[in-house]
């Protein structure tokens, strides 16, 4: 989805791509603050991160947190 920057807690109106992966709130409070990765936009935080889709996560790591994600789902 796209959705404007400042509803993730970043300083401009700049909208941006974004995806949301199930994740387990142990993994989502160590990796939170890490460049890209946001608590969830409009879901549940604790089960719940944003993925920013503008270069700032690499693709291998947005593929392995997708693998993660689905693993959590089956």
């Amino acid at each position: 989805m796209v959705v404007e920057k400042n509803k993730l807690g970043i300083n401009t109106n700049d909208k941006v791509e974004i995806i949301n992966i199930k994740s387990d709130p142990e993994f989502i409070s160590t990796i939170k603050n890490s460049s890209g990765l946001f608590p969830a936009y409009h879901m549940n935080k604790n089960n719940w991160l944003t993925i920013l889709l503008d270069g700032s996560v690499p693709f291998e790591q947005i593929i392995s947190l997708l693998d993660y994600s689905y693993k959590l789902t089956i």
